[in-house]
């Protein structure tokens, strides 16, 4: 069994590999960015461990630009039932004065199908800003107005990317996912969370960082939103300690502890945290960390299960070892990743 926990995704089987060697395996791969932060990938490891990401590239304007050449050129096919709803929400929304869920669904036609991006912005800034007498359903009230918090949500990714060349910021994307997060949405508050946990200043002005925030956010969408990906995200930040730095991939508990050196493994970076990192460290909890993977791992997530096969393997501060613990969750593990292909997305 593996030596230390991993914080990567398991990738897809290959023949005559057993499920859970796959995710032993993972503790050699780069860790998956995601997408939306901007966040850059290099193949010099070297280079990324010695020089931390301090900007995140800023997109052109053209990154969908080959996607909606591609739908153009498709047929626009829309079942009868299904054209009849998006013209009964066109005809409700009535140019943005009509009940929030209408405008936001003819928003989410208007980008997806006609790859109208700039006018499905403008529904979207309207239902995520509505006078504070609005009485449309399912709208809530933040800071005094109403909002529709998936319209506010699909409004930060645009500005976070510039999708369709509407305009790119991502101060702006991180207060929208903020209010999306204040009225509810889950998906909102992880994506906040990631920002706030990016290397401090990466993101430009307006986008602060805060570790502690961050885990506060990710509790809350695994506790009330049951989202297993922030239960394991939340419990790898609880497990890593200040020893190793916050991109390393793995660290067993002896290192994080400091008890252990931390081992040099052939094509994989220091993961050593160097001095002038800024990111902060959370402090470790093995307890709290045990219960949000079994939130995970009960939910059908591979990684969250893994992990809890290698702590019940090492044991940790206040685990005690377990081999019928172990192999409990490597079964659940290995169960998990044949039934998804490799993936574990049964949590997800």
């Amino acid at each position: 069994m593996g030596a230390s926990q991993s914080s990567s995704t398991p990738t897809a089987s290959t023949e005559n590999e057993d499920a859970f060697s796959i995710l032993e395996r993972q503790k050699q791969s780069k860790v998956i960015h995601t997408p939306i932060l901007g966040a850059a990938n290099t193949d010099d490891d070297d280079a990324a461990s010695a020089h931390p990401q301090t900007v995140a590239p800023t997109p052109t304007g053209h990154e969908y630009d080959l996607m909606d050449k591609i739908v153009s050129d498709l047929p626009n096919i829309i079942d009868d039932e299904s054209k009849r709803q998006v013209e009964e929400y066109i005809r409700s929304c009535a140019n943005g004065t009509g009940p929030m869920v209408a405008c936001f669904s003819t928003a989410e036609y208007l980008s997806l199908f006609l790859r109208k991006h700039a006018d499905a912005a403008d529904l979207y800034y309207n239902t995520c800003f509505r006078p504070a007498n609005d009485k449309s359903p399912n709208g809530v009230l933040v800071d005094g107005t109403m909002a529709y918090p998936p319209s506010c949500f699909n409004l930060g990714q645009m500005r976070m990317t510039g999708k369709g060349r509407t305009e790119f910021s991502r101060s702006e994307g991180y207060k929208l996912f903020d209010r999306a997060c204040r009225g509810g949405h889950g998906g909102a508050c992880y994506l906040q969370a990631k920002m706030l946990l990016s290397y401090p200043g990466s993101l430009g002005e307006g986008v602060p960082y805060d570790a502690a925030k961050a885990a506060d956010l990710l509790k809350f969408v695994c506790e009330e939103k049951e989202d297993s990906v922030s239960c394991f995200t939340l419990a790898t930040l609880l497990l890593r300690g200040d020893k190793v730095n916050a991109d390393a991939d793995n660290v067993s508990p002896d290192e994080a502890r400091g008890i252990k050196q931390l081992q040099v493994r052939a094509n994989e970076r220091p993961r050593e945290k160097r001095p002038d990192d800024a990111r902060a460290s959370l402090q470790r909890d093995p307890k709290l960390a045990e219960q949000l993977l079994q939130r995970g791992c009960s939910r059908g997530h591979a990684p969250s299960c893994y992990n809890l096969a290698v702590m019940y393997t090492q044991g940790d501060d206040g685990i005690e070892k377990s081999e019928t613990k172990a192999k409990e969750y490597q079964d659940k593990t290995e169960e998990l990743v044949k039934r998804y292909g490799g993936f574990g997305i049964g949590g997800m």
